[in-house]
């Protein structure tokens, strides 16, 4: 009886070994085959980029813009709702 046990035991714990084995190489290939085409992406990007370039366009510096902070919108919702009751 206890040697069918350790037999069980010996062989779950294999087939076990086999299958954690199995899937880390099913993963480390995955990720490796992501890598290498993450890298052919980028060098054809590259390429596409000398051939069609992006537009840069240049802004002329001027008086610089004053950020709004939002109030004046506030203000006018809350004027547009008192108008509405």
């Amino acid at each position: 009886m206890l040697e069918s046990f350790l037999t069980n035991l010996t062989s779950g714990l294999e087939e076990g070994i086999i299958v954690l084995l199995a899937g880390m190489a099913v993963v480390f290939i995955f990720l490796s085959i992501l890598v290498a085409s993450m890298f052919l992406m980028g060098a054809i990007v590259k390429q596409l980029n000398k051939i069609f370039p992006a537009k840069v366009f240049e802004t002329t510096p001027g008086k610089p813009k004053l950020v709004s902070s939002g109030i004046d919108e506030v203000a006018v919702a809350i004027a547009a709702v008192l108008n509405k009751r």
